[in-house]
């Protein structure tokens, strides 16, 4: 069994002085563009292939290039080191390989693929044709017949320059080798490291290429590694073959890259490593997160900070517009589904983001009591304090709303949108506009609106209400329209608006 377990770089490209551990045959680089992403990758393959370090590379040229592998092979533990430096205008460059591996060290095989997905041909080198003689290596060994290097031809024949066209060659030949390596009989150790292997691609061919990513990875003595920017090659999760514990985080820094990967302790994260499979993985691209408890605040929450007039709260927004647009600040609403889940999204958004960056909304119900002891206990535990008061929620960025939230809509603005409603749908729906219809819904929706007063429940009444004057009750429907109308009537109450500036400012600083 072969694997690479850690490695520790210094002074390559963007990198001063990083180390990652290694547990998976999977593992995943994500974040946003100019991060350093790539640099990693590279980083690793000059540990095979280090006469490609060049001049440019040095972070600081008057000193040394070090890349340390901890290898592990049959249950023990190597060292390899690399160490590179520039000497009289030349780079040059010593490896240190203990003798026991010097041979699978020698016959280890790097897949290595670039973003930009150009090859040439005459490369013998290159990606393309390692994976090439890979297939070729093992359909030799299987007695198969000679269709493969017919397959390889055509291939090269159809790629061309077009860079799409070379993502369907790598897709084609990724199944090819799965294909014969059923029969290869060498167990030499392979490395796959692909930057962005969704680039070029349609979302079914993206879906397909990590099937045949986590597939290869699953295979002994082999590693993946990759950079995406994709969340369906991010969130595919299988237990104890890829897991959250195996995405690399990669940001800026003082302008160096620095890199960081989950901790899971028990296995904590679980539930929300499956939430992620489903939904909610463009966590892992986003710059900010607001947490909040249901869909329709998740839906609502854009359309308010879109809609509402914020140059009038004396706000300074850092966009051409007036307004404060969610999508183009890359600020991702998450919907846990459950308040009591708020505190495990809340601890797993702090270790992916600054803490500064994390935000949760939570409605103060009759049971709040409760909350607010969960709240204490989540802030304790992820800031690392003794004591926490409720009067320094907002300074850790939990927000606490004065009810529910459907609680802050006017009651007289819930009455004034749904008659508007009923007219519209009488002038769409009713075969014949019935002046004595119309009048009977309005006093049904008087007759309702009544009992809103003796509710405790206030979000339980307008769903009754809702499903009385929409065809199909759909509640992140209701919620779009809805915030839709109060905002660009501007009547949703203060209080509401308060809790939405304190995030914009703090956002904005």
């Amino acid at each position: 069994m072969y694997q690479i377990q850690t490695i520790q770089v210094k002074n390559y490209k963007s990198i001063q002085e990083e180390t990652i551990d290694f547990w998976a045959n999977k593992n995943v680089f994500v974040w946003k563009n100019d991060t350093g992403k790539t640099n990693f990758l590279k980083a690793i393959r000059c540990w095979f292939n280090h006469k490609k370090i060049k001049k440019s590379d040095f972070l600081e040229k008057n000193k040394k290039i070090e890349i340390t592998l901890y290898f592990r092979h049959k249950e023990k533990k190597y060292e390899i080191v690399l160490k590179s430096e520039i000497v009289n205008e030349k780079v040059i460059t010593h490896i240190n390989i203990p003798p026991e591996i010097l041979k699978y060290y020698k016959k280890t095989q790097i897949v290595y693929i670039s973003s930009d997905r150009k090859y040439k041909k005459k490369d013998k080198k290159s990606g393309y044709h390692t994976l090439i003689n890979l297939i070729l290596e093992n359909k030799s060994q299987s007695n198969l017949e000679n269709i493969y290097l017919d397959k390889i031809n055509g291939l090269w024949n159809i790629a061309k320059l077009s860079a799409s066209k070379n993502t369907t060659l790598l897709i084609s030949l990724l199944e090819l080798y799965l294909h014969t390596i059923k029969h290869a009989k060498n167990d030499w150790f392979k490395i796959f490291i692909l930057d962005q292997p969704e680039n070029f691609l349609h979302p079914h061919a993206t879906k397909l290429i990590d099937n045949l990513l986590l597939k290869i990875s699953s295979l002994q003595n082999t590693q993946i590694f990759y950079s995406t920017h994709s969340p369906d090659l991010v969130a595919n999760f299988k237990k104890n073959i890829y897991e959250l514990s195996d995405v690399i985080f990669v940001h800026r820094e003082n302008n160096y890259s620095k890199a960081k990967k989950l901790q899971n302790p028990n296995k904590r994260y679980n539930k929300i490593m499956i939430n992620l499979i489903f939904k909610n993985a463009s966590i892992f691209f986003s710059d900010a997160v607001i947490l909040v408890e249901w869909e329709t605040e998740r839906v609502a929450l854009p359309n308010i900070y879109e809609n509402w007039d914020w140059k009038n709260e004396k706000l300074h927004i850092k966009q051409d517009d007036d307004n404060f647009n969610l999508e183009l600040k890359n600020i991702n609403i998450i919907d846990v589904g459950w308040k009591w889940a708020l505190s495990e999204w809340y601890s797993f958004s702090c270790e992916v983001f600054w803490k500064e960056n994390v935000f949760a909304m939570i409605d103060k119900d009759p049971d709040y009591q409760e909350d607010k002891e969960m709240i204490i206990r989540t802030i304790k535990k992820v800031h690392r304090i003794d004591n926490v008061y409720e009067s320094e929620f907002k300074n850790y960025n939990w927000i606490v709303l004065d009810g529910e939230f459907e609680a802050y809509y006017k009651k007289s603005v819930i009455q004034q949108f749904l008659t508007e409603t009923i007219y519209e749908r009488s002038e769409k729906f009713w075969d014949k506009k019935d002046p004595r219809k119309i009048q009977e819904n309005i006093e049904i929706l008087e007759t309702r609106m009544k009992k809103l007063n003796d509710s405790s429940k206030i979000s339980k009444e307008y769903a009754k209400l809702f499903k009385k004057y929409f065809n199909k009750y759909w509640k992140p429907t209701i919620a779009f329209n809805l915030s839709t109308y109060l905002s660009k009537n501007k009547w949703y109450k203060s209080w509401i608006i308060e809790n939405f500036k304190f995030i914009i400012e703090k956002l904005e600083k």
